[in-house]
């Protein structure tokens, strides 16, 4: 089977050769190793990211065939604009990025070890409806298309398409969204105090989830997913889950499934307590993250309650078990997961987070052989 009819195979519960051996986010993996993977300064990473779509997609190949994560995920265009507006220039041993008046070092790495770093705003800018209007614009699909935000997807899909599984990527649930907005902190503590205005944000991000799927969705590919973060059992009860979350990504989810994608949600973080609901969805599969913070992601109770309604992606330990544990233990928690998603409709060996910037090519290689081996069929 090539790994598009594997996938599809998977994903509407039919029999295939082997389960799809995958981590998701593969392109931030690909960015983070960038260096390790084509042997080009790390900082060349800033340069492939606002590349013609035939560089970019020379060097997408470069990275798949060395590290070939199995569910490929290309990377979002910056538009036409600023990619033909960008240059670099060395200046006292760091290489900068200058696009118009804004200058930026790309050669110094991050506080992170990523190819970049993220912060999670804390300013709120809107404080009722004349705010949201104000703030949250809808630009219609056609619109953002026109600027060339899927030229590196779609030279993706036109070249390796016919054979491979495309993710051509994904939205944040609504309520991550209105944190952009209102601050994360502040975002909770709305949840009780301002109910009325979450959901009014809610509503206008949705709006401007429904365009990004449309977006998406033109680039062609096979799946769009919907990364639904701070909505879990670590962060929200499951009250304000069913209240606040579910019903907005229920729409999400038959937008993207309106087009033909798969729908695939992902949580990073506890979802034993909210199963039910997130099989309720009518998504296609659900990805989630491995046991940590203390929380327990069963793998086999989860396929075990809802394997039969929803595909699952596994949930290995990209840190305890990818990075550091031995190769007996990465072959053991492989065999284990793959046990318990053969008792499902479908499964697909993956981790329960991106890989990390510590975990070496050569384990990212041995990971995607071993778990092609353990996952055939039996």
């Amino acid at each position: 089977m090539t790994n598009k009819q594997r996938h599809y195979a998977v994903m509407e519960g039919a029999p295939a050769d082997r389960m799809p051996v995958t981590s998701l986010y593969s392109e931030l993996y690909y960015c983070d190793h960038f260096a390790e993977i084509t042997g080009l300064p790390q900082w060349e990473t800033a340069r492939w990211l606002v590349s013609s779509p035939e560089e970019h997609l020379a060097i997408y190949k470069r990275l798949f065939e060395a590290a070939p994560i199995e569910t490929l995920r290309p990377c979002w265009a910056p538009p036409r604009d600023v990619r033909e507006n960008t240059t670099f220039f060395e200046q006292d041993g760091e290489v900068y990025r200058r696009y118009h008046d804004s200058v930026e070092c790309v050669s110094k790495p991050s506080a992170s070890g990523h190819a970049s770093d993220y912060h999670a705003n804390e300013r709120q800018r809107i404080f009722n409806s004349a705010d949201i209007r104000r703030e949250v614009h809808i630009l219609p699909a056609e619109r953002i298309i026109a600027a060339g935000v899927n030229d590196y997807i779609e030279a993706v899909v036109a070249e390796l398409g016919d054979e491979h599984f495309i993710l051509t990527g994904g939205e944040v649930g609504t309520l991550w969204g209105c944190t952009g907005y209102l601050g994360q902190a502040n975002t909770y503590r709305m949840l009780i105090e301002q109910p009325d205005l979450i959901h009014e944000l809610s509503r206008r991000l949705l709006e401007q989830s429904i365009e990004g799927i449309r977006v998406k969705a033109a680039a062609g590919g096979d799946a769009i997913y919907i990364d639904d973060a701070t909505a879990t059992s670590d962060m929200i009860s499951l009250e304000h889950y069913e209240k606040f979350c579910l019903p907005y990504i229920t729409e999400m989810v038959r937008e993207i499934q309106r087009h033909d994608h798969k729908a695939i949600l992902i949580y990073f973080g506890g979802v034993m307590d909210r199963l039910d609901a997130i099989a309720s969805t009518g998504a296609d599969a659900l990805a989630m993250e491995a046991s940590m913070k203390n929380y327990v992601n069963d793998i086999d109770e989860i396929v075990e309650r809802i394997g039969g309604r929803m595909v699952l992606f596994g949930n290995i330990d990209p840190v305890g078990v990818l990075e550091d544990g031995t190769a007996a233990e990465l072959d053991a928690e492989i065999r284990r997961q793959a046990a318990a998603g053969r008792k499902g409709r479908g499964f697909l060996i993956s981790t329960g987070s991106p890989i990390t910037p510590g975990t070496p090519l050569a384990r990212v290689q041995r990971y995607i052989k071993r778990g092609q081996d353990l996952g055939a069929s039996n």
